[in-house]
């Protein structure tokens, strides 16, 4: 028999007052009796920093948007690509000694050898060269991003750090931080004239509109639609597709029935002529 046990209620409010504010693990362990049960532990800020599988991490509405449309997007460039992996908000084992796992938001994994999609990404098993670490910031997880997740991505070799950054939990305002990696540390990245940064080797930029993250394509500059859009297009495109196919079918119908009209007057010259010839015959025998 198995059930969950919390050691104290779980609340859900503010940070002061909620011990469940960052979110909350299950841990199953066997009491003397035998019996199997399964705590429910709420999560301290330094597992924010190193996961657990399972883990059940709270996140603002904001940072959930951003992060689906930025890894959907990104994970739809490189669907093609099997060397190349988008990992979002998964447990990475970096198999180097003295670092524990972490969870960045999206991680872009370039020259894969194999991804076996575990819960935990295991870098000197699967392979993978780490281009690109994109996290979205939220207010509760700002310190570790900005500070000990930034550090520890330079020391396991990350090429791009980017972070969207809100410093509220409201829709705004937002910021984009970026760091490439140089020989002693991380030197800022500088947006272009549009104010996006150059996610290169990934072949996208990063800018804001209307207080959001978006994704160019870098070649042509076209932004990379997100879930609605896309949904109002593949709508839009089947309604344009049902009115095409309709007026085929009208056209078609309209040939065959006009096919059928000419066939039929053929058929009516060629009796009227019979008769008249059998009528002109009819008038020299008499």
């Amino acid at each position: 028999m198995r059930q969950v046990v919390r050691a104290k209620p779980l609340a859900y409010g503010r940070h002061d007052e909620d011990e469940a504010f960052y979110g909350w693990r299950y841990v199953r362990r066997v009491r003397p009796n035998g019996t199997e049960v399964v705590d429910e532990i709420p999560l301290t800020f330094e597992d924010l920093l190193y996961p657990e599988e399972g883990d059940f991490v709270v996140y603002e509405p904001a940072h959930t948007r951003d992060f689906i449309y930025c890894h959907s997007t990104l994970e739809a460039y490189y669907a093609s690509q099997t060397e190349v992996v988008v990992l979002g908000d998964c447990r990475v084992d970096w198999g180097v000694p003295g670092v524990r796992p972490l969870g960045p938001d999206i991680l872009v994994l370039f020259e894969v050898r194999q991804w076996l999609r575990r819960g935990t990404y295991h870098l000197a098993e699967e392979g993978g060269r780490p281009v690109l670490v994109l996290e979205i910031v939220s207010p509760s997880t700002r310190k570790h991003d900005l500070g000990a997740k930034r550090r520890l991505s330079y020391r396991l070799g990350v090429q791009k750090y980017v972070l969207v950054n809100r410093w509220t939990p409201s829709e705004a305002p937002v910021q984009l931080l970026g760091y490439e990696r140089g020989p002693r540390g991380w030197r800022r990245l500088r947006p272009n004239a549009q104010g996006r940064l150059d996610l290169a080797p990934v072949g996208m930029k990063l800018g804001l509109e209307g207080e959001r993250p978006w994704l160019y394509d870098a070649v042509t500059g076209v932004r990379a639609p997100d879930r609605m859009e896309w949904q109002h297009l593949l709508t839009a495109t089947e309604a344009r597709a049902t009115a095409a196919e309709t007026r085929v079918q009208e056209e078609a119908q309209a040939r065959v029935a006009a096919e059928t009209r000419a066939q039929e007057e053929a058929q009516a010259r060629a009796a009227l002529e019979a008769r008249v010839r059998a009528l002109a015959a009819q008038l020299r025998r008499q």
